[in-house]
């Protein structure tokens, strides 16, 4: 099992976050880090404790006031840990099922990891409880809704800080929910729950991580999908027997867009070994009388092109975040020999525009990705167009008492709809919260949460294409020297490996059966990579 240390410059990358969300990889504190954080946090001690002495009306937001449109408030000394646990309590406000055990993994990580720059004014002891619980499978119960993700994602990081401080409660081995109390007494050693002191609640949920953790997953399981996409694409054109000639890089060179360059160069590389990966319209003609592909195939490149182009400025966007120190107010003094009280500075640092922004850009790859691959499979199962499959992909000499794979068709259709009505673009729709104080919100985790599940769907999408392509092969096959039948075919090494992956989780249809479950199986070796992995292409750059 692998190692994240979270360090002063900040080094998150997504396969980190999607490791230690999934249980993959231990978390650990850099020497360095913690004894930076120690240092700051001693200096801020001190210099407060004397500023408040020597003036009375001194106020710091956050540390000796109240929080949010409550700024106003002023509170002595003797309450500031009481605020801090206060203002953990009283913000446990989410609503509806817990949030998925990856996602709390991955926000309490890179919660860890902004406090770990040593500008949020915590002890080490903060970072290493959230770190001893990531280490043990300690995770909080997290309602999923109810943030708006400016002032941070407030509701769902004060879960995470109740269970620090011993309340709140946890996910049991079932994913049930328990007490944290109960939790402790049953698990001995799982964690040692510590009691705030001044600052520590809010930075403990002043941030957005969790939009950022289900946007960084979805990211994750998005740049699976569009390599899954791209192998769909080669392994459409080779069963309907279209040209190969689309994905050529010297086309592609005259219209130099990045993804479209990048996602022909991949399917013309899957395409390696078919018939007519590159003949010319003549020999195509010849064999099936056709002269141009659908759309479907033909403009694959320039259609996945630009969701990859999304994915990537998301996957970009979302690993600065994660990176980046998130809190208010942040100390920006250096460390340095001297500190200035002043240099604790209120600003904007857990806005969510830019993740819910960018995040977005998923949602849109998703739904592009989703009808493509639906005008796929409408084509298949439409024996007027695809070249001698016969209705429903049964071939020529179907049973009339079978319907073959007519409905799932009709799966691909709803789950294509499903993903577009996933697409509400929550970002452009802010409510001011906070009596009008936090007056435009981010709404970042509504688009980062529907990201995750347009992945979710679209992996079953997809699953749906290759039973469909892997069926469509085998009659091929089957119903060789058949009058109706198009010519035999070569087809490419790396493509037909993948057909066989399909086929273990999707075993032929011989005749009418439940489908669901192996398509479910498929979807879930879609979404995990296998299926892309089978055909040991490295997807790199071109």
């Amino acid at each position: 099992m692998g190692v994240v240390t979270l360090d002063l410059a900040g080094s998150l990358t997504i396969a980190d976050i999607e490791a230690v969300a999934l249980g993959r990889a231990k978390v650990a504190l850099a020497a360095d880090a913690r004894a930076h954080v120690a240092a700051m946090r001693e200096q801020a001690e001190r210099d407060l404790s004397a500023a408040l002495a020597a003036d009375k009306d001194k106020r710091v937001y956050g540390l000796n006031t109240g929080f949010g449109s409550n700024f106003k408030d002023y509170v002595s000394p003797d309450d500031l840990k009481q605020l801090q646990e206060n203002l953990i309590l009283s913000h446990c406000v989410g609503m509806g099922p817990a949030a998925p055990v990856s996602v709390v993994r991955a926000t309490m990580l890179m919660r860890a990891a902004s406090l770990a720059r040593g500008h949020s004014i915590v002890r080490p002891v903060v970072i290493e409880t959230l770190i001893d619980m990531l280490n043990n499978g300690v995770t909080p119960a997290v309602p999923r809704y109810g943030t708006v993700s400016a002032s941070g994602d407030l509701a769902p990081l004060s879960h995470i800080a109740a269970v620090v401080i011993g309340k709140g409660r946890v996910l049991d081995a079932d994913g049930k929910e328990v007490a944290t109390a109960g939790y402790l007494a049953k698990h001995k050693g799982a964690f040692t729950p510590i009691s705030l002191e001044m600052k520590e609640g809010l930075a403990l949920n002043n941030g957005c991580q969790y939009s950022n953790a289900w946007g960084a997953l979805a990211a994750a399981m998005m740049r699976r999908l569009i390599e899954a996409a791209a192998l769909n694409a080669a392994i459409g054109v080779q069963v309907m027997r279209g040209s190969g000639r689309p994905f050529r890089a010297d086309l592609h060179w005259l219209r130099p867009h990045p993804g479209a360059q990048e996602v022909a160069g991949w399917v013309f590389d899957l395409l390696e070994g078919y018939q007519f990966r590159d003949l010319g319209t003549d020999a195509k003609y010849d064999y099936d009388q056709k002269i141009q592909d659908p759309y479907n195939l033909r403009c694959a490149a320039q259609i996945l092109g630009p969701c990859l182009d999304l994915i990537e400025r998301a996957e970009h966007t979302l690993t600065i975040e994660a990176r980046s120190v998130t809190d208010n107010p942040i100390d920006l003094n250096d460390g340095a020999e001297g500190y200035d009280l002043d240099l604790i500075t209120s600003g904007g640092h857990f806005h969510g525009m830019s993740l819910a922004v960018d995040t977005y850009g998923l949602l849109q790859a998703a739904g592009i990705m989703a009808r493509v691959s639906n005008m796929r499979c409408v084509r298949i199962v439409d024996a007027a167009r695809n070249k001698g499959l016969g209705p429903q992909v049964r071939g020529a000499k179907a049973n009339s008492t079978e319907s073959g794979l007519m409905l799932m068709e009709y799966t691909t259709a709803g789950l294509c709809n499903h993903i577009w009505g996933l697409a509400s673009p929550s970002h452009l729709m802010s409510i001011s919260t906070d009596s009008g104080q936090e007056d435009h919100v981010s709404m970042a985790a509504n688009v980062a949460m529907r990201a995750y599940e347009a992945a979710e769907r679209l992996a079953e999408l997809f699953a749906i294409e290759l039973a469909f392509a892997a069926q469509a092969e085998r009659v091929r096959q089957r119903e060789m020297g058949e009058p109706q039948a198009l010519p035999p075919a070569a087809l490419g090494k790396r493509t037909q490996a993948a057909l066989e992956a399909v086929d273990a989780a999707f075993p032929p249809v011989e005749s009418d059966r439940e489908l669901s479950w192996d398509m479910m199986q498929l979807a879930e070796k879609v979404l995990s990579g296998e299926i892309v992995k089978a055909t040991g292409y490295g997807f790199g750059r071109h």
